[in-house]
């Protein structure tokens, strides 16, 4: 299983891991936050997504804390929610630039620090001015896929 203190900082999207479910998921990875502690956490906060355990969910007459209740639920997270959360790392290391790209791209936020995008350029890259100084053109080049620069100008040619 990827430990999410391996990913890079950043933001990310990916489909929900979910059969039958077409949704995209953001997620950031933040080495610095609340408390000032590293964090790996659903985009915006106090969004959800995957599978939730609710006290409805346990079987009835059963309460968190017994340790009846206590079984039900470990096992409910190491059967649904950690596969869960496993599958969403998975993806991100997969590809973490494509998933940064995404994010940026449908967000139109910079995939390094989340602000809003407004150059041209910040959006074709997915990263915002500040956030690329300094970056190698290698690792630039990552973000701008020739794929997009031939759409571009096909796009400015029939202008």
């Amino acid at each position: 299983m990827i430990d999410w203190k391996e990913l890079p900082e950043g933001y990310y999207a990916v489909p929900d891991p979910r059969d039958g479910v077409d949704e995209i998921t953001y997620w950031r990875r933040k080495d610095k936050g609340r408390n000032k502690r590293p964090s790996f956490e659903a985009w915006p906060l106090k969004t959800h997504y995957g599978p939730r355990l609710t006290r409805k969910d346990l079987p009835e007459g059963m309460t968190p804390r017994t340790d009846e209740g206590e079984a039900f639920i470990r096992d409910w997270y190491e059967n649904t929610g950690f596969p869960y959360r496993a599958a969403i790392l998975e993806a991100i290391a997969d590809d973490p630039v494509a998933a940064g790209k995404r994010f940026a791209e449908w967000a139109l936020r910079c995939c390094m620090c989340g602000k809003v995008l407004t150059s041209d350029d910040s959006k074709v890259y997915g990263i915002g001015p500040e956030c690329r100084k300094g970056m190698p053109k290698a690792l630039l080049d990552n973000y701008f896929p020739p794929q997009v620069g031939k759409a571009h100008a096909r796009h400015l040619a029939e202008a």
